[in-house]
């Protein structure tokens, strides 16, 4: 059983966490999004610059994301997200990866995978009452990653962002040149840096 066996996880992953269940009020699901411009290889990251206490600058680089609207699938999700904090409308990219979602019973190939997609990562992240919101406790936030793209000849949207995001921006960054922008300790560097590892090779 789970119990007597250790569960062991691609190198890829986060260790098991033991058997959980949670109530609505002591969650979120979000989604999010890596976009790829195919036509340059180039990746999208959004940058805010912040100041502390002291009137410094923080420099502040990230993906697009965000919670689940009511009603919303988290497809759905991660393609707004990507458009209202980017002011691009993305896509899907469809890559070659390990997965566990099976196929259509009308699609099934057992010879070779198809490219798909699917989330290629979950994180999850615990989160307190900080804004004053309804949770008084915190609880759990569950976003799903995504793989996006964007055409050679995209043109941004303007006025798409809420008014906490007013002050993000949108880079096309070269693969180095982003990763290089991200800590090599967070989860933004590893999802990037797999997406654009899975375009590649698919």
């Amino acid at each position: 059983s789970r119990r007597d066996q250790p569960t062991e996880f691609s190198k890829m992953s986060s260790p098991a966490i033991p058997d959980s269940l949670f109530f609505t009020e002591d969650f979120m699901l979000g989604s999010g999004m890596v976009i790829i411009q195919p036509s340059t290889g180039k990746i999208v990251l959004l940058h805010e610059e912040e100041k502390d206490t002291q009137g410094r600058s923080h420099h502040r680089w990230f993906l697009p994301k965000g919670r689940k609207d009511i009603g919303e699938t988290l497809e759905q999700t991660a393609l707004r997200e990507a458009y209202e904090e980017s002011g691009y409308h993305a896509e899907f990219l469809p890559v070659i990866m390990p997965h566990n979602a099976p196929a259509a019973l009308t699609s099934l190939d057992h010879h070779r995978l198809r490219p798909v997609t699917e989330p290629i990562f979950v994180s999850m992240l615990e989160y307190g009452n900080h804004d004053g919101g309804r949770n008084r406790h915190g609880g759990e936030y569950f976003t799903f990653w995504y793989i996006g793209q964007v055409a050679e000849d995209a043109v941004p949207d303007h006025d798409t962002r809420m008014p906490d995001e007013e002050n993000y921006e949108t880079f096309f960054l070269d693969p180095d040149q982003a990763l290089r922008c991200l800590n090599p300790q967070s989860s933004y560097y590893h999802i990037v840096k797999t997406a654009y590892e899975l375009w590649r090779s698919t």
